[in-house]
């Protein structure tokens, strides 16, 4: 039995082999750019989501314990003996001062009735100093931590026994620069800003 040769086979050429290659690697490289720009821009939402969550939580800590500030149960403040007398909220143009008897025991010797919040530049965190403790990281990446006070009738003051309320502002960034985004070094920033009354002040 002999076998016909076939004589019409039809092959790829080379011109169409390279074709088809350079459409495939093109195909490759868009669907990967846009693979790579979906991760960019997961990462910016991950930072930001990050850096309003930090400015919250810090913003929240801060409230918490200024509206504690002067908390007095033993009445220290209005016994006849003004020797152990203290400020709520003491004034200092850079750190925020608070003091409260917690433990209602009339002595402020506890190492958590008195805390004092702080902004180290250096390392753009927001500290917290407790008692005799040493200054303790808040919140990192605050790119700004101001504070004032307010009288009763919500005027600026400085004179300890006046102030009835703090005005806190805190500035969070991203952790990480974004090409993307022209203003700031690429940095994002977020503030939130809170007048605060200490309900023992009043």
């Amino acid at each position: 039995m002999r076998f016909k040769p076939v004589t019409n086979q039809k092959g790829v050429t080379l011109t169409e082999l390279l074709i088809a290659l350079a459409l495939g690697l093109f195909t490759i490289a868009a669907v990967y750019g846009v693979h790579l720009n979906q991760v960019k821009r997961q990462i910016v939402q991950e930072d930001v989501l990050a850096m309003q969550q930090t400015a919250r939580a810090a913003l929240d800590m801060m409230a918490r314990e200024i509206r504690m500030a002067g908390y007095d149960p033993m009445g220290m403040n209005r016994d006849a003996d003004p020797s152990n007398d203290f400020h709520g909220i003491s004034y200092h143009p850079t750190e925020l001062h608070v003091r409260a008897d917690l433990n209602g025991n009339g002595v402020l010797t506890d190492s958590k009735e008195s805390i004092v919040y702080l902004y180290d530049g250096a390392t753009s965190t927001l500290r917290r100093k407790v008692g005799r403790g040493g200054r303790q990281p808040v919140a990192e990446h605050i790119e700004a931590f101001t504070f004032s006070y307010r009288d009763v009738l919500g005027h600026p003051t400085t004179h300890a026994p006046s102030i009835r309320a703090v005005d806190v502002q805190v500035t969070a960034r991203s952790a990480h620069a974004d090409s993307q985004y022209p203003k700031n070094g690429g940095y994002r920033t977020f503030t939130l800003q809170s007048l605060i009354v200490p309900r023992n002040l009043l």
